[in-house]
């Protein structure tokens, strides 16, 4: 038994003195690239997390501050339509966020929330602004959602970041932190040569796949301004939303989630801004959920617009066709205008001195400005 022990301690200590020796030269190679301030999900791909939840989940301990924070949830029409660098431009009250993880649900949503909330000091949550983007494709069932091949039955993208690297275990009640929440850091750096080793596997890939495609995988603004939505791209998404969605009816559970997502936030001190994302007239017209959503989500906004905690805004009922580069996602133009629709809200709940007003004017008018300024597109 002796041998087996002296033995074992011998093997473990190799390993961990092997392991150390390769984090010094990943730290080294690739030094930490801890962000300060305004961090961008949009930007993920440019850093060592490489995707949206995973820059979330590891890169949100320095959300733990006491001055103002705005921080924006939602799905990849949040990440294309409020860009964090053209909102901070445009806000000098608060520090602008951008938490959004394309092709969540209201589920996802709520579990941002919630590890935001975890790492933050009491004080620190009553600094939130949580701003909200909505639209029907975020009321997806969790069974259709997150039911596939890859992943365990349920697990969302950001469970299976808490999973990947031991930080939590899973259980029949659901995820247990396994890593203490302000030892987050520790543990990040901790995994740095598997961030390092993963992050150069995606880029290798990404360059073969580019170079067999003959053109960059991700279109650059240019692109995306001049990119025109053909009849036959109309159909390809309006089918993939049928798949994405399953049945022809909006998830009764997404819509209570989101009304508790809200309480949550409010008991914590917070504040919500619920905005009501556009999306092409065609596709307003011609999908089978819109007119659902729409009925649903006026109720709701008025139920939790009620609340001193609460504002709702409204960009506009539709927009142009020509205002977006596919079905969702606006032109690199538009966006901006929405950045500056979405500012001029956000800087009257604060004002020029950095003090929080407690409610802010819903704004309910359409937004015409956007379709005119896209003439030249």
């Amino acid at each position: 038994m002796r041998p087996f022990l002296s033995q074992l301690a011998l093997l473990v200590l190799s390993t961990l003195t092997v392991y150390l020796l390769v984090l010094g030269v990943t730290l080294i190679c690739v030094p930490p690239q801890r962000q300060l301030s305004g961090l961008d999900s949009g930007r993920a791909f440019r850093t060592l997390f490489a995707t949206e939840p995973k820059y979330v989940f590891l890169n949100r301990s320095m959300l733990n501050s006491t001055q103002n924070k705005i921080l924006l949830l939602g799905a990849s029409n949040v990440v294309v339509g409020f860009q964090q660098d053209q909102l901070q431009h445009l806000i000098h009250s608060a520090e602008v966020n951008n938490l959004s993880v394309g092709g969540s649900n209201v589920t996802q949503l709520r579990q941002i929330v919630d590890l935001v909330h975890e790492i933050q000091s009491v004080e620190a949550r009553r600094h939130n602004t949580f701003v909200i983007g909505v639209w029907y494709g975020l009321f997806a069932d969790d069974r259709q959602r997150w039911t596939t091949p890859d992943r365990h039955a349920g697990d969302t993208d950001i469970d299976i970041e808490r999973y990947r690297y031991g930080f939590f275990r899973r259980t029949d009640s659901g995820p247990v932190a396994v890593l203490p929440p302000q030892w987050l850091d520790m543990g990040v750096r901790v995994i740095h040569p598997y961030l390092v080793i993963d992050k150069f596997a995606r880029d290798l890939t990404k360059t073969v796949r580019q170079l067999v495609a003959g053109a960059p995988l991700v279109p650059g603004d240019a692109q995306l301004g001049e990119r025109i939505v053909s009849e036959q791209d109309k159909l390809r998404y309006l089918a993939f939303w049928k798949e994405y969605m399953g049945s022809g009816e909006l998830s009764d559970r997404q819509f209570q989630t989101l009304a508790a997502l809200v309480n949550e936030i409010a008991a914590a001190g917070g504040h919500v801004v619920i905005v009501d994302m556009p999306i092409p007239r065609w596709h307003e017209q011609r999908s089978p959920y819109q007119a659902e959503y729409r009925l649903r989500a006026q109720r709701l906004f008025s139920e939790l617009g009620a609340h001193s905690d609460v504002s709702i805004v409204r960009l506009q009922e539709a927009g142009d066709d020509d205002e977006f580069s596919d079905e969702v996602h606006p032109r690199p133009a538009v966006a901006e205008l929405w950045a500056q629709q979405l500012a001029a809200v956000l800087n009257r709940r604060f004002g020029s001195d950095g003090a929080v007003i407690q409610k802010v004017v819903t704004d309910d008018s359409p937004r015409n400005a956007v379709s005119k300024a896209t003439n030249g597109l």
